[in-house]
C-alpha cells in the first residue's frame, strides 16, 4: 500500500484586511480539504476563490468571528488555480489552508 501525495498550500497568511492572498496554480491535485482559521478574534468574510472560464470565482464563502477554524470539504474540485480572498474585514487575523491530492479519488 503507498501513500496518497498531498498537494499543501497556504492560500491566506495571517491577514489583517481586505483582499486576496497568492494565486496557486493547482491543475494535478482535487479532492480538496480547507482550513479556515481565525487566529485573533474579529469579524471577516472569507472567501475560497477558484479560476475559472477566465474568472475568479467563489467556490465556498465564510463569515468567521470566533477563535478557532472552520474546515471545509470540496471532494471532487478540479481547478486551474486556487486563492483565499478576506472579501469584507471588520478585525482579527486570519489565514487560509488547502490540502488536495494528486491521487485519483
Amino acid at each position: 500500500m503507498s501513500l496518497r501525495t498531498l498537494d499543501k498550500k497556504t492560500l491566506l497568511s495571517s491577514a489583517t484586511s481586505s483582499g486576496a492572498g497568492s494565486a496557486f496554480s493547482v491543475e494535478r491535485s482535487k479532492g480538496w480539504t480547507f482550513v479556515i482559521a481565525t487566529e485573533s478574534a474579529g469579524a471577516a468574510t472569507v472567501d475560497i476563490e477558484a479560476y475559472i472560464g477566465g474568472a475568479w470565482r467563489v467556490v465556498h464563502s465564510q463569515s468567521v468571528s470566533a477563535l478557532g477554524s472552520v474546515m471545509v470539504r470540496d471532494d471532487h474540485g478540479h481547478y486551474e488555480k486556487l486563492r483565499a480572498n478576506v472579501s469584507a474585514y471588520t478585525a482579527g487575523t486570519h489565514s487560509v489552508y488547502a490540502t488536495g491530492t494528486v491521487d485519483s479519488l
